[in-house]
């Protein structure tokens, strides 16, 4: 039977196949291109199963090892519970209780060690339980049953402590120091509160500041450190508070307070928490510093010469030591600056420390704060010039800051019978403050604030704030003008000397008003002109609040002259002010002036 084969393809019909095949595609892109055909959808994930959420269930209970450690903290605490029932059944001595309790705590830490270096995830039950288990025996077996004393008690706590830091250091975990320190902290101040062993206290509060610092360099754990050094200041306050009633009204004094501590204890963290704030400051570097850290300079100095000045007999000497101290903050912050980085970060904070500490130390070193206030002024003016060099405008608002407070000081110690008892120191006080006054808003206008300040970069882009330098200056060379004043009317009877005086305060106000908006027109100052409108406002307040309520006869008509003589000059200056704008705006323009808008004609 014959057969018919099919012929074989050969190479030129396959070369037209693929030429078909190639062009058919093509013609199918194109049309997905166009529109004209819908793409191909995507490949998608398989769709999850319907028990999605069982499986996440699942993976909670189990995989995460949630359930395996709850079980595991459950065990722990029943052998504590257990202790715990049988101590207070009597069958365990209260004493032995105690003891096995923390035996038992301490060993969980240990465990917790080794769990961590074998990666076990029950790791963090075994220490923290450990942790909190031991924190919380101290404390009932020293309040309750008074089966330890005070001194273990506090030693207790530190080793949990340090055993807790060196499990999170050896096995780079941040868990077991965070609650070690917080746990720490707090029950060592919970120990015979309100009357614990202030000296012991103290030692444990400085330990908890150390492992916070250390804390933070795991983790950035800002509120831990926040907590122990509220807690270290509010138990030094305690204990100062405590010193101060016994040293004002007497009695017996109690052991706890221990007065000899003051000055070793206050050395002790004082020095430490300065090295603390110094080494945040250079471990960070060029990135942003924690608030922290800029602020626990000022803080530490503020608490530390609160604490230690009120037992001080010699106070010359105590403060010669606490200027030599915020020398040592100065220094500190120059040598900050030698770092070469943008801004200068830190300066400031160390700049203000030496500052405020030099405010409450050299009134204590001169025994008056009236000759301080001179040193104050000068060391203002060259904290802002080292803002201008150093690139830091933070130390600009301190400057500012330090130059307001001379002036307020030198308010409150020349008001009332200051001026009386200081004739030539008040005098020349004042002088002095004044010019420098004057001279650092001279420099401010000067020298602009550093460019890349946050706070002269975003709040006040024109510097302001220094008209508050510019205020203070003026006010230094009122109250010279004042001490002048009374010395001439000291032969006078009081009550003419009251009126008097009270007159000559309003002449000086609406005068210096007067003055300073004639300079500002001659010189074409904005903010000049300004600070007159605002001093003249408070002379017709001084006027017409004050005097026509106070005084009467001749010293309220000079007062009152005063004041209408000064606003009618000062609305001739601002008339002037306006037609010299109008005079310029049209002169820039080109357009034509006439005799109206000369600027020299005079009103009637």
């Amino acid at each position: 039977m014959s057969s018919q084969t099919s012929p074989k393809p050969t190479l030129v019909d396959l070369s037209q196949q693929v030429e078909a095949l190639t062009l058919r595609v093509s013609q199918l892109e194109e049309s997905i291109a166009s529109g004209l055909l819908p793409a191909a959808p995507a490949k998608t994930k398989a769709s999850a199963p319907a028990d999605k959420t069982g499986n996440r269930l699942l993976k909670l209970m189990g995989g995460s090892s949630l359930l395996p450690r709850i079980a595991a903290l459950c065990f722990l605490m029943v052998i504590a519970l257990g202790l715990r029932t049988l101590t207070d059944a009597g069958t365990i001595d209260p004493q032995i209780g105690s003891i096995l309790g923390m035996v038992y705590a301490a060993a969980l830490v240990f465990v917790g060690w080794f769990s961590y270096a074998k990666k076990s995830a029950l790791a963090p039950v075994f220490s923290i339980s450990g942790g909190m288990l031991m924190f919380s025996i101290v404390l009932e077996s020293h309040a309750r049953f008074e089966s330890i004393p005070a001194e273990l008690a506090y030693i207790t706590l530190a080793a949990t402590g340090i055993g807790l830091a060196l499990t999170s250091y050896w096995q780079r975990v941040s868990l077991p120091i965070l609650v070690g320190t917080f746990g720490m902290c707090l029950s060592s101040v919970a120990i015979d509160w309100p009357a614990p062993f202030f000296p012991y206290l103290a030692l444990v509060l400085w330990l908890s500041n150390i492992l916070a610092f250390f804390a933070t360099r795991m983790k950035r754990s800002s509120w831990l450190r926040w907590v122990t050094l509220a807690a270290t200041i509010f138990m030094l306050m305690l204990w100062r508070t405590k010193l101060g009633s016994f040293v004002n009204f007497g009695g017996e004094l109690q052991a706890n307070l221990a007065p000899d501590w003051i000055y070793p204890i206050s050395l002790l963290l004082g020095g430490t928490l300065l090295a603390i704030a110094l080494l945040g400051i250079l471990r960070s570097g060029e990135e942003r510093i924690s608030k922290f850290d800029l602020a626990l300079p000022f803080i530490n100095v503020i608490w530390a010469h609160w604490f230690v000045r009120y037992p001080v007999e010699n106070l010359p000497l105590f403060g010669g030591i606490s200027t030599l101290i915020a020398i040592l903050h100065l220094l500190i912050a120059w040598k900050l600056s030698t770092r070469q980085l943008s801004r200068a970060p830190g300066t400031n904070a160390f700049t203000l420390a030496g500052v405020a500490l030099l405010c409450v130390s050299l009134p204590d070193l001169f025994s008056s704060m009236l000759y301080a206030l001179p040193l104050l002024s000068a060391l203002a003016l060259g904290v802002n010039i080292s803002s201008s060099r150093w690139g830091s405008g933070g130390m600009r608002s301190t400057a500012y800051m330090l130059q307001i407070f001379v002036t307020l000081s030198l308010t409150w110690f020349l008001g009332g019978e200051g001026v009386a008892e200081h004739f030539i120191d008040g005098l020349i006080v004042s002088a002095i403050c004044g010019l420098f006054g004057l001279a650092h808003y001279r420099y401010c206008r000067k020298t602009p604030p550093p460019a890349d300040s946050i706070l002269f970069g975003t709040f006040d882009k024109q510097d302001r704030s220094a008209v508050l330098v510019l205020l203070a200056g003026l006010a230094n060379g009122y109250f010279m003008t004042m001490v002048l004043v009374y010395q001439g009317l000291l032969r006078y009877p009081d009550a003419e000397v009251a009126v008097a005086l009270a007159a000559i305060q309003s002449v000086s106000i609406n005068g210096a008003a007067t003055v300073i908006m004639c300079l500002a027109l001659a010189w074409r100052n904005k903010e000049l002109r300004n600070v007159a409108i605002l001093i003249i406002i408070i002379g017709g307040a001084k006027v017409f609040l004050g005097d026509m309520l106070s005084i009467n006869g001749l010293g309220l008509v000079v007062s009152v002259f005063s004041f209408g003589m000064a606003a009618s000059l000062q609305s001739y200056a601002l008339t002037r002010w306006q037609k010299v704008e109008a005079w310029e705006r049209k002169q820039k323009e080109g357009q034509q002036i006439t005799k109206e808008d000369d600027p020299l004609q005079t009103e009637t």
